[in-house]
């Protein structure tokens, strides 16, 4: 299916490191992250800068290095990731100011600049202390990166409802999906109340039955014609299945890890009871429905059930749509 997946096994972010001792999960983490700050600092690339990343699911904080030499790192806010307001208390935001983080309005990120000759010693112990106390991250199991973009004053971003978003990213993976200025402004239009599986599907079921009418109009067609219906926090991708069908998936955590605290047992039982199978065949939960057998509107009032019942979507943030024709 051709909707977003922003890391193909994480690879916007290239893994660094190999093996470290086994000296505790946490100490080797440290010694991680301290090598990737090193890296950037060591690795001179003509034309490009270097940025280290060290992250938990959506939970990140990336470093980028300045001209001047000093280490610009921010720490992921819900400007670009309105999820990550579960996270980000009263009482965590304190915390992070209290360790020098403060919010820059640009992209709704915290930052703190750490000067020229700083020891990444105590960056990396900063960085791990932040993601601890601000966003409660497993420090046991981060994944730590460098990469290197092109140099310019407002490079590319992960862009909103993408994992990672708000991070600095020139992935081919985030084509037409990015941010690229020097601040970001959401749309400002209020966002309607769904207190209900019904009040979700009174806001988007025509949008999405039409939809779903466009695939069964575009059928035979030769061109493979798609639709995915976002949630930020989860995705149902549908498209054509010629000669009768429209196939559908739903992620699955096999594809976003982040997902595996999301679908529970509880909530896969309520995907398979709406009939779809287990990833193998394809990598998310999947299911043929027939034309002959459903009506446009009855796929799109399951697919939006199943994205509040399932993927605990309740209208925030906005429901994307994405299709081939976008």
């Amino acid at each position: 299916m051709a909707a977003r997946r922003l890391f193909a096994g994480k690879a916007a972010v290239l893994a660094i490191l190999g093996a470290v001792p086994a000296i505790g999960a946490a100490q080797a983490n440290q010694s991680r992250v301290e090598t990737a700050l090193t890296n950037i600092v060591t690795l001179h690339r003509p034309g490009q800068d270097g940025v280290a990343t060290v992250w938990d699911g959506n939970k990140y904080i990336q470093c980028r290095l300045q001209l001047d030499r000093a280490f610009r790192c921010e720490a992921a806010g819900t400007l670009m990731q309105p999820s990550l307001a579960r996270v980000l208390s009263p009482e965590r935001i304190t915390k992070l100011d209290t360790l020098g983080w403060t919010l820059d309005s640009s992209f709704g990120n915290y930052v703190q600049i750490f000067p020229s000759g700083s020891p990444v010693k105590d960056i990396a112990e900063r960085l791990l202390q932040a993601l601890k106390d601000g966003y409660e991250a497993n420090i046991s199991d981060l994944e730590v990166g460098s990469d290197w973009i092109k140099s310019e004053r407002c490079p590319p971003r992960n862009g909103p409802s993408q994992n990672l978003a708000g991070m600095i990213s020139d992935a081919l993976s985030m084509t037409g999906f990015r941010v690229h200025g020097c601040s970001y402004k959401p749309n400002d239009e209020p966002l309607p109340q769904v207190r209900s599986k019904a009040d979700l599907i009174h806001v988007h079921g025509t949008r999405v039955a039409g939809e779903i009418q466009r695939l069964r109009v575009n059928i035979d067609r030769q061109r493979f014609t798609w639709v995915a219906v976002d949630t930020g926090g989860g995705y149902i991708q549908c498209g054509t299945a010629p000669p009768r069908a429209i196939y559908c998936e739903a992620q699955s955590a096999e594809t976003w890890p982040v997902l595996a605290r999301i679908l529970t047992a509880e909530r896969v039982a309520q995907l398979h009871a709406a009939g779809y199978a287990d990833p193998g065949r394809a990598p998310n939960y999947w299911k043929n429905y027939s034309l002959d057998e459903f009506t446009d509107r009855a796929i799109a009032e399951e697919l939006l059930a199943i994205l509040y019942d399932v993927y605990a979507y309740s209208g925030v943030p906005k429901l994307e749509f994405k299709t081939n024709q976008n």
